[in-house]
């Protein structure tokens, strides 16, 4: 980690002046660097509905880049992975396990969850897809009973790797008790069933603490979900099965990309000042949602959700 206190914070970053009709200037993200050298700063910022975002520099090869982007792509079904040596396939399963986690956190925050909801079963569920299908009547049962919510759910192998549980971040209050009908009638009961004859159960967590707001309440619930998906991918990936459930409605704002003037990382702090809002930064600061490191590959990442109570405006 990046000790802050070294780094000067103040004066302007002058940027390049371009020309009236170039992407950036009409505010449209680019894929192509607009500096000569070789590596250089991008920073890709996701927004949310309901305020507040993620923002991520990193030092990128430019040239490594514009061949990911000129490069010709067949759009159709995934095929059958090649056969790779093991620390090939361990890194490549990192690799989906870092971008599935980063979308089921950006899931969370945009809906805002506020409470964890385990669902568990007596050894039932044991295969993937009446995993899936106990799921969707689940949610089918509680829709009819004007009960549904958004939700971002993650399946999980239980220790013993014979059964499911799943694990879902959800937004605002629920009737635990029904709930528990719905969820005992998924399973294949009559939804009355007690103590021993249940066929699973229901809990229901909340991560706020006292005097806590409800943006720390949603990066707690997101944190746990993640750490869920980072751990179903690396112990118990499948192939073309999906490791996540959110319902269509929830939509992310779309996602921003631009380059940045700075050439060296200490540069790249001082012009994240400029480009937010000074008090937003020290927010993160104090947030310690500010992270600055220079390990494999530089990088500056930093999120800012408002608090209720004191918000700040969004720098877009």
């Amino acid at each position: 980690m990046i000790n802050l206190d070294k780094f000067i914070i103040g004066g302007e970053v002058v940027h390049e002046t371009l020309p009236s009709d170039h992407p950036l200037v009409r505010g449209q993200p680019i894929n192509t660097p607009i500096y000569e050298q070789d590596y250089q700063w991008r920073l890709k910022i996701q927004s949310f509905t309901q305020g507040g975002f993620e923002a991520k520099a990193v030092l990128v090869n430019r040239n490594h880049l514009n061949r990911l982007v000129n490069l010709n792509r067949e759009r159709s079904k995934r095929p059958a992975p090649k056969e790779k040596d093991e620390e090939a396939t361990k890194r490549d399963l990192e690799k989906c396990a870092y971008r599935a986690a980063r979308r089921v956190r950006h899931l969370c925050l945009e809906i805002r969850a506020d409470r964890l909801l385990t669902l568990t079963s007596r050894n039932l569920l044991t295969d993937y897809d009446q995993l899936t299908a106990t799921w969707k009547r689940f949610m089918r049962l509680l829709e009819s009973a004007d009960e549904s919510f958004e939700y971002v759910a993650v399946p999980e192998l239980h220790k013993n790797g014979e059964h499911y549980h799943i694990h879902a971040a959800i937004n605002g209050f629920s009737r635990v008790e029904l709930l528990r009908k719905c969820w005992q009638i998924a399973l294949g009961g009559k939804g009355d069933e007690r103590g021993v004859n249940a066929l699973g159960n229901v809990d229901i967590k909340s991560t706020r603490r006292k005097g806590q707001h409800k943006s720390k309440q949603a990066i707690c619930v997101a944190k746990y979900i993640s750490k869920y998906i980072t751990k179903s991918y690396i112990e118990h990936h499948q192939f073309n099965r999906k490791r996540y459930w959110a319902p269509r409605s929830i939509r992310l704002p779309e996602t921003t990309a631009e380059w940045m003037q700075a050439e060296y990382l200490a540069d790249a702090v001082q012009e994240l000042y400029s480009r937010f809002d000074t008090a937003v930064m020290v927010e993160a600061v104090k947030d310690r949602s500010l992270y600055i490191t220079e390990a494999n590959v530089p990088m500056i990442f930093m999120r800012y959700l408002p608090n209720e109570e004191k918000p700040l405006p969004t720098p877009f």
